[in-house]
């Protein structure tokens, strides 16, 4: 890197070059040309990439950093820079889109890469998908926290190291001459102590050799007394165990060999003379004399008469019976040849039928399922099969003279049928977790368990944490949940990108528009305060100017200066699957903290986020502890939170206390709130008919610590619908039940103790404020238009195929954009007549 460009580079951009071969040292230093401040966010660092001098085509390649940020120091003989042990590991991971033609990546420096000063060691890289990794040289810069220093890094040395080194020398030579003394001492102490266990062992290995020499002597008498026994069993001839033991097996083998040599069949002889000159010396087996019909055995060396020979014998009454049933069974056992000859036709006859079958089907596994498409399984959950002829299909639904494959009808017919988002140009969102489904409330997190893709904005991974939004949607059975992605990416115009979002269900609310469109209403409203009218000074105090001469202003109002919705969420419509099922429409949307508002994660500046839950916190009547109450710190910038609940609540007790006159009210509230924005919400709640948002559903925002703005917030109950979702009010509110009957300017002051300071002091600005609405942004047109350039992204067959995924999702005959423009150009109707008399 040796073509680093000069400082400034002529005005022009520059970029750095790297090289993969790494040549040269093995780090490089850019802080004189590149320096980062802690919570810097969104410089763009251009590299320029190199193979051993050529330019390399950097497309298809994913930009990469690695590295660690904190305080160090340098060893002295070698150099090398060394982090300190509480230095933060940080990685940051680009896309594709960050490529450029020349070789040159964008490496985006993102925020959350400095949460402290020092410096960054690491290095830059690029990766593809096919797991090659390319990186440069270690990279240094410095990274400069919240004092203003500016300039190179420097090497800081203190003249207390010198007095310090003195200081630890004298010490050091005093603590050696008082361990060698003590040393010395424990050296004299240790000899006497092993002297005195010596002398013990010595007497202990006396006694012990005292007792070996009396077990010798009595194992010699043992021995006397065992040589005397084995002699007087020599003298008496005793048989000794193991020598029965031998007797007894000669015997038995003996015993066996002999039977197993006899013969058991009797053998015919004519009489005991012939038996006698045939076996003289005797034979084995029984002998039969055929004229006494005696038997002979011949024992103990000669020929021994037994007596007469007795068999058993059958009776021809008996063998009668079973000679006729061995006819019979000859009879059959000819039959039973006769059949076998002629199923042996039969059987050719099948074989040759069985190739012509095999021309037109196949035998297949297949698994039985019930009449309702069920697979019928065993006692332990198997799928049950069997083995079947089925005849050849045509899987591809083209061949002529086959007959269609009947799953492949089916895949057909569904393809031609269910509704595919993606076709109708609607952003899909996949997600796949096996406890997805699983999940019942908000207190439980699936961490790294599912996994997601998003091809309309070309990402794809794990989502880090996954979890069900929103109280009320915890009981319904199409849930919202929050994302924390692994990737971050820009989904929203304006706001960068991010990692965290949010997908609502809208379950109970079938247009699918009110709670996004109503906050682009609200950011509609606040938008006609902007003026961006103050000019911007230099350090000098100088009018900035550009090049024209023309004066450079900015808006300086920190909720006017967000854009977009002005610190509401924003959202568009998606298609979402669960695991390969179409889970129906949701909206894709902004989360609610503090990239909502643009506010710094983690800053000294005071900036937080409270919302309302219900009264009397949220109604203003009662001072709260942002714990337990109605009143919940949604985001703080800092670790200390007490800060938050001591300036809401000096605004409570502001807003609580009784004033004559307005400038007595103004005098103690305006420091604290941000009239504007409270008006405007008051307003845009009777506009609307806010009935679930007069102390609660609304956002409390402060950019400083002091000062507190309005936001409008969770708007699924405007335009007519009530909080139960079931009923609708009409657009008349002409009595005091604002909850039930509708929200009017007056019957709302004894619900909300800050709108009924602002009726009673500011009631002419109201009515100025809202007729000045009604003829524009919030015109009947307007709303109209503004319903219609939501709802038109979604069509109509997404609308038809929630109803077939969500079948009992309430109001969807009533609930459009046509209701929703109705009952507005009444509601306008009516507050004209009633405020404005015409």
């Amino acid at each position: 890197m040796n073509n680093i460009p000069t400082i400034n580079n002529n005005g022009q951009p520059y970029y750095f070059p790297a090289d993969i071969a790494k040549e040269g040292e093995g780090y490089v230093r850019l802080s004189n040309f590149f320096k980062v401040r802690v919570n810097d966010n969104g410089k763009v660092l251009p590299f320029k990439w190199y193979d051993q001098g050529r330019v390399m085509n950097v497309h298809g390649f994913i930009p990469f950093i690695q590295g660690a940020v904190g305080k160090h120091y340098e060893d002295p003989d070698t150099n090398e820079i060394i982090m300190a042990p509480d230095a933060l590991y940080r990685e940051w991971q680009g896309s594709m889109e960050d490529a450029h033609d020349g070789g040159v990546m964008d490496y985006i420096l993102e925020d959350q890469m400095f949460p402290q000063e020092g410096i960054f060691k690491g290095h830059f890289g690029l990766k593809d998908g096919n797991g090659n990794v390319l990186t440069s040289v270690n990279i240094v810069f410095e990274v400069l926290g919240n004092d203003l220093r500016i300039g190179n890094t420097y090497k800081y040395y203190s003249s207390r190291l010198d007095s310090l080194e003195r200081e630890y020398q004298v010490k050091t030579e005093q603590m050696v001459a008082d361990g060698n003394q003590k040393i010395a001492q424990l050296i004299v102490e240790t000899k006497t102590n092993i002297d005195t266990s010596l002398q013990t062992s010595r007497e202990n290995l006396d006694a012990l050799n005292g007792e070996i020499r009396a077990n010798r002597a009595e194992q010699e008498n043992i021995s006397q007394h065992l040589a005397g026994t084995q002699q007087q069993i020599k003298n008496y001839d005793i048989v000794t165990r193991p020598e029965f033991q031998t007797g007894m097996d000669t015997m038995n083998s003996a015993i066996n060999q002999r039977l197993s040599q006899m013969k058991t069949n009797p053998i015919a002889v004519a009489n005991a003379g012939e038996l006698t000159t045939n076996y003289p010396n005797g034979a084995d087996g029984i002998f039969i004399t055929a004229d006494t019909g005696h038997k002979w055995v011949y024992l103990y060396g000669a020929w021994k008469d037994c007596g007469n020979y007795q068999a058993i014998g059958i009776e021809n009454s008996e063998l009668a019976p079973l000679k006729v049933q061995i006819q019979k069974q000859e009879g059959e056992i000819n039959q039973n040849t006769n059949d076998i000859g002629l199923n042996s036709l039969g059987i050719k006859k099948n074989s040759i039928d069985i190739q012509n079958l095999e021309g037109a089907g196949h035998l297949m596994d297949i698994l039985l399922v019930d009449d309702f498409g069920n697979h019928i399984t065993d006692d332990y959950g198997n799928r049950i099969g069997g083995y079947k002829w089925l005849p050849l299909t045509d899987v591809t639904l083209t061949q002529a003279g086959l007959p269609a494959d009947g799953q492949a009808v089916g895949e057909a017919i569904k393809n031609a049928t269910s509704f595919k988002p993606e076709k109708y140009g609607m952003p899909v969102l996949y997600l796949w977790g096996s406890n997805i489904l699983s999940l019942k409330d908000k207190s439980k997190t699936l961490k790294n368990e599912v996994t997601y893709s998003f091809p309309a904005y070309g990402v794809s991974g794990t989502v880090e944490k996954f979890k069900v939004q929103g109280a009320s949607s915890v009981a319904l059975p199409k849930k919202n949940y929050t994302l924390n992605l692994d990737k971050s990416f820009q989904a929203f115009s304006g706001y960068g990108k991010n990692h965290k979002y949010v997908i609502k269900a809208n379950y109970t609310e079938p247009s699918q528009a009110l709670n996004v469109v109503g906050a682009r209403l609200w950011g509609s409203i606040r938008a006609t305060h902007r003026t961006a009218d103050t000019g911007i000074l230099n350090t000098n105090g100088d009018q900035l100017v550009d090049d024209k001469g023309n004066r450079i202003i900015a808006e300086t109002d920190p909720q006017l200066s967000i854009g977009g919705t002005y610190g509401a969420v924003d959202g568009f419509p998606i298609g979402v699957y669960i695991n390969g099922q179409y889970w129906g429409i949701y909206t894709f949307n902004i989360p609610k903290d503090d990239w909502m508002a643009k506010m710094p994660k983690e800053s000294k500046n005071k900036y937080a986020i409270i919302d309302t839950i219900w009264t009397p916190q949220g109604a203003f009547l009662k001072e709260t502890n942002l714990k337990d109450d109605q009143m919940e710190l949604q985001f703080c910038s800092t670790k200390d939170t007490d800060w938050a609940k001591d300036s809401v609540n000096e605004l409570i007790r502001a807003v609580l206390a009784h004033y004559d006159t307005v400038d007595d009210f103004n005098k103690a509230v305006s420091p604290l709130l941000d009239l504007d924005s409270a008006i405007d919400y008051y307003i845009f709640s009777v506009l609307v008919d806010n009935d679930d948002g007069i102390f609660r559903n609304y956002l409390l925002q402060t950019f400083d610590g002091k000062k507190w703005y309005f936001a409008a917030y969770d708007l699924d109950s405007i335009f007519g619908r009530t909080p139960d979702f079931l009923e609708h009010m009409p657009a008349k509110s002409d009595t005091d039940d604002w909850r039930d009957h509708g929200v009017t300017f007056e019957n709302v002051t004894n619900a909300n103790r800050l709108m009924y300071q602002l009726w009673k002091f500011y009631k002419d600005e109201i009515l100025k404020r809202t007729k000045a609405l009604i003829d524009g942004v919030m015109s009947d047109s307007a709303v109209d238009t503004a319903f219609v350039d939501f709802v038109r992204h979604i069509p109509v067959k997404a609308f038809d195929a929630e109803l077939d995924v969500w079948p009992y999702t309430p109001n969807t005959s009533v609930d459009n954009v046509n209701r929703i423009g109705r009952w507005y150009m009444q509601r306008m109707a009516w507050i004209k007549n009633r405020y404005f008399n015409n």
